[in-house]
């Protein structure tokens, strides 16, 4: 055991010769959320329209104002502004304005877009037709018909939540994929893998110090991207050691992963866009934008080959309360990942460092 200190308080003072991999490993994807969370589709929506001045416009600005979900936020929020204003913003940058203009002699909501991108087009479009359908459906009457929401969550839960917890996989993978893969090619590069070569002590060690270190550092990088998604949004895990439970596999796969990867490169670069293609392809692959299973087919069937797929499903009860997927069958694939990638890096080390110079 003292030895296995010393071989784990070396990997730790190791973090000197790559602080700059380190710093990226730990705090890019926390980054990478924070920025991208803003430019996410938020619930609701702000949209500029001209004072109403009859009965129907009026009644247009109150029903968007009704437009939303029954658990979760307004999906409008209408501002109304003067003809004068509506002028200044249309002669200058403005992103969309609602006017009611008589067409034919019927009333007729306009709509104006400038300077946003077709995703936004459409979700603007819609909430303004989800308007108009609720005065069409008052004008109805008895003849209207009623639409019943059954709520599947209790709350309405912002796609930001998502997109963090989505994250959280991927930032565990990429940390301990990136040092792993790079501490190890180094040990070629300095020469360093000698002393292990000679070092009176069994493999086992020096990989499990090694591991050891890569799932404390993936651990923290995913850390740092939690408390920034729980800031960020509000929304925190309903149990913390349930997401440390359902990352670990994901680490030990991960660090498993960049030991293999630095073991046959021996060279830094190489580690390191190979960490970079498998961190990003088992995000993007396993659900990184929205669950496999609302995509179906040939993605969701490739998603079951990656960790995080299986790491997003686990942890959406945790964030939720509702469970997705088949949680055994989860378990399963990611104990078979963990323990696969973990004997795998054991054959790979006796191969490359006590059987080959």
């Amino acid at each position: 055991m003292p030895r296995f200190l010393l071989l784990l308080l070396n990997e730790f003072k190791l973090a000197r010769t790559a602080l700059p991999i380190h710093l990226v490993a730990i705090l890019q994807p926390t980054l990478m959320y924070l920025l991208m969370s803003p430019s996410l589709v938020q619930a609701t929506f702000d949209m500029h329209v001209i004072q109403p001045t009859t009965d129907k416009e009026r009644a247009l600005v109150a029903a968007m104002r009704e437009v939303g979900s029954p658990i979760g936020l307004p999906y409008i929020n209408p501002i109304v502004v003067s003809p004068e204003e509506a002028a200044q913003m249309e002669s200058s940058t403005f992103r969309q304005i609602v006017a009611v203009e008589s067409r034919d002699g019927v009333p007729t909501a306009v709509q104006r877009f400038s300077l946003i991108d077709s995703n936004q087009v459409k979700n603007l479009r819609n909430r303004l037709t989800a308007a108009a359908l609720r005065l069409w459906n008052e004008e109805l009457g008895d003849a209207a018909v009623t639409i019943e929401e059954h709520p599947w969550l209790p709350v309405d839960v912002p796609y930001t939540v998502y997109f963090g917890m989505a994250m959280l996989p991927m930032t565990t993978f990429l940390a301990a994929v990136f040092i792993g893969g790079i501490l190890t090619a180094q040990d070629f590069e300095f020469r360093t893998i000698a002393e292990f070569r000679l070092a009176p002590i069994a493999p086992v060690w020096v990989l499990g110090a090694r591991l050891t270190r890569l799932v404390l550092s993936a651990f923290l990088s995913a850390g740092v991207l939690l408390l920034a998604q729980g800031w960020r949004t509000g929304f925190w895990p309903g149990s913390f050691w349930r997401v440390g439970l359902v990352l670990l596999p994901v680490a030990i796969t991960a660090s498993s992963l960049g030991i293999i990867i630095g073991l046959l490169f021996r060279r830094s670069i190489p580690s390191l866009l190979t960490g970079l293609i498998a961190g990003m392809g088992s995000w993007i692959l396993g659900g990184a934008f929205g669950l496999t299973a609302g995509f179906g087919g040939l993605y969701e069937k490739l998603s079951r080959l990656t960790p995080n797929a299986h790491a997003v499903e686990m942890l959406f009860s945790c964030y939720y309360g509702a469970q997705v997927g088949d949680p055994p069958s989860s378990i399963l694939a990611l104990a078979l990942f963990s323990v696969g990638l973990l004997t795998l890096a054991f054959f790979t080390y006796r191969w490359r460092v006590l059987r080959q110079e």
